[in-house]
């Protein structure tokens, strides 16, 4: 399956002194996209209330900086890795229309039960949704 692709604009907040987005708000931007992509995710099957998604390690390589644009920025995310307990999202922040890359990054996930707060096995339809958003392809949806 192709990568999740979220657009999003820069904001004035996002700025620091020096004028480009500060580093803390990256971490902001990956969890509207992985909160977009979640959205996407519908049916009996992958809804279970009694799980949380926890981000157990959160990865951030900054290639470039980004000042403010009236262009919105597109956010592709696809899951990396599956595996017991957790799975891991890739995620590049990028021009929408070039192959200008200013953030790569991971997001480690753990599936946790809500009563006992422990992690706990990823059900098989779980599984295969989130092993329909493996790609090394670079094609973008």
């Amino acid at each position: 399956m192709a990568r999740r692709r979220f657009l999003l604009q820069v904001r004035t907040t996002d700025l620091d002194w020096l004028q480009h987005v500060n580093n803390a708000v990256y971490a902001d931007y990956l969890q509207e996209a992985r909160v977009d992509l979640f959205a996407t995710w519908s049916g009996a099957e992958l809804s279970h209330p009694e799980l949380s998604m926890v981000v157990a390690n959160l990865e951030i390589s900054y290639q470039r900086s980004v000042h403010f644009r009236p262009e919105p920025l597109a956010i592709d995310t696809w899951t990396e890795k599956v595996g017991r307990t957790s799975y891991t999202l890739a995620h590049e922040i990028r021009e929408p229309d070039s192959d200008v890359v200013y953030v790569v990054a991971h997001s480690v996930v753990v599936l946790v039960d809500k009563a006992t707060e422990r992690p706990t096995p990823i059900g098989d339809q779980l599984r295969a949704h989130l092993e329909s958003w493996l790609d090394d392809t670079g094609v973008t949806a």
